[in-house]
């Protein structure tokens, strides 16, 4: 069977109808999503919008930001039943989402981080060191078989310098795809922040396929980031598989997010 994949960073969910139109008109079995926000409180839109179509979800937050009530999540929707979950937790004192209060920051708003007047150069990666990230697995019932889909985002630093946070993540992806359910095959995508010629990125390819190592950018022209110097080449957003055979990987531009949408084929 054919099992197509959708990896995007949701620029904060800026349009979640536009989000699920993209999951429904381009016939996407499973997605992994990044920067789900919504208020404290309440229930992500892609909850609704996801049951209207027929699909299931399930998300993992990441940190909640007490300044302005805001959570973030990543989260995965399955055309497939989600027979089980996971979320494993890192830089969380609790192996929870951390309220990150506002004695707690250094510098201005990390959650949308549109705010660059207060950073040091060369100091973002210190300044994001604050935030807890969810590792969110999913355990997909085929129909002809069982799948691991599993998502994160990392933090972030200047110009996806790689960081010993980005390292540390990745030591604990590869030990969850090695020792955890090893034998399902497993898709595993996300927003690193880092380019494919990195230590994280080795370190995840020591037990699965890296896929987008060849594509030259996965951000899209409208990114923030491009506005302050920031290289061109850079391919963020990664896909890796284990036990799938994997037909190709292509890049969408979209108009609702700051990131190009990575489609991917695999057979199982």
């Amino acid at each position: 069977m054919k099992i197509k994949h959708l990896q995007l960073n949701t620029s904060i969910l800026r349009s979640p109808e536009k989000v699920i139109r993209l999951v429904r008109e381009g016939e996407i079995d499973v997605a992994c999503l990044q920067e789900i926000t919504y208020t404290n409180g309440e229930q992500s839109p892609l909850v609704k919008l996801v049951g209207d179509i027929g699909y299931f979800y399930i998300e993992g937050v990441h940190f909640c930001q007490e300044s302005n009530n805001q959570l973030l999540a990543a989260a995965i929707i399955s055309k497939f039943p989600i027979v089980d979950y996971y979320v494993n937790y890192y830089n969380s004192p609790e192996y929870e989402p951390k309220l990150i209060k506002e004695s707690d920051l250094i510098g201005k708003n990390i959650l949308g981080d549109n705010e660059e007047v207060d950073n040091f150069p060369g100091s973002r990666g210190l300044k994001h060191w604050l935030k807890s990230r969810a590792i969110l697995t999913a355990v997909v019932d085929t129909g002809e078989g069982m799948l691991r889909v599993m998502t994160t985002h990392y933090t972030v630093s200047d110009h996806c310098t790689e960081t010993v946070q980005m390292y540390e993540m990745s030591k604990i992806i590869s030990s969850l795809v090695k020792f955890s359910n090893n034998k399902i095959p497993t898709i595993f995508s996300g927003d690193l922040n880092i380019r494919p010629e990195s230590y994280s990125v080795a370190k995840l390819s020591e037990v699965m396929t890296c896929h987008t190592k060849d594509i030259g950018d996965t951000l899209a022209k409208t990114h923030i980031a491009r506005q302050h110097g920031f290289p061109d080449g850079l391919a963020l957003d990664h896909v890796f598989s284990k036990g799938l055979a994997h037909k190709q990987t292509g890049v969408l531009d979209v108009d609702f997010s700051e990131h190009k949408a990575v489609i991917s084929v695999f057979e199982k």
